[in-house]
């Protein structure tokens, strides 16, 4: 995948806690803080592009994905915070599939300790194959509330292909879609 150079710029107004506003192909879009945000994609371009404009901001980035930090690391040019590799296999920088609480729990930290955070998921996909969707949206849920609370913003990628029409209208109903 070719490195894109993107811009970024963040700022306050008023009625609004804080926005960043990034440049995505010729096209402006402003991510608020306290919100969730669903990049729909078959593939992880898109959310690599955004996560690659946020890099050129002051946001602390942490990017969660199942692609190997060191990877996301030479796809993004510009500063990730850090990583989490969703893997079975033990590591510092990994978290089970199955430990979603675990998962919740390392965002906390981050979000909490990064006054200026934006958090990127992209790995919903391979977190269904080991939870039921009711405890994938529950961990969703309870994602977004500690999105809302620090005061971060949360940015997800979705396959469409890989969940049904009601699943995905499930996760639609919480977050705005950046397209």
């Amino acid at each position: 995948m070719p490195k894109l150079q993107s811009a970024a710029s963040m700022g306050f107004s008023q009625g609004r806690i804080g926005f960043i506003t990034i440049c995505l192909k010729n096209k402006s879009i402003t991510l608020d803080c306290c919100r969730t945000y669903l990049v729909v994609d078959e593939r992880q371009t898109k959310i690599l592009e955004v996560a690659e404009s946020v890099s050129n901001s002051q946001e602390k980035i942490l990017f969660i994905s199942r692609l190997h930090p060191d990877l996301i690391r030479e796809k993004i040019i510009g500063e990730i915070t850090e990583a989490i590799w969703l893997s079975e296999r033990p590591s510092e920088r990994s978290v089970s599939p199955q430990q979603l609480g675990k998962l919740l729990q390392r965002i906390s930290t981050f979000v909490k300790k990064e006054k200026s955070a934006v958090v990127f998921l992209d790995g919903l996909e391979y977190l269904s194959l080991f939870n039921d969707f009711s405890r994938l949206q529950m961990f969703v849920e309870q994602l977004n509330d500690i999105i809302m609370e620090s005061r971060a913003i949360l940015v997800v990628a979705v396959d469409p292909r890989l969940f049904d029409q009601r699943s995905l209208a499930k996760l639609r109903r919480f977050a705005e879609i950046v397209s």
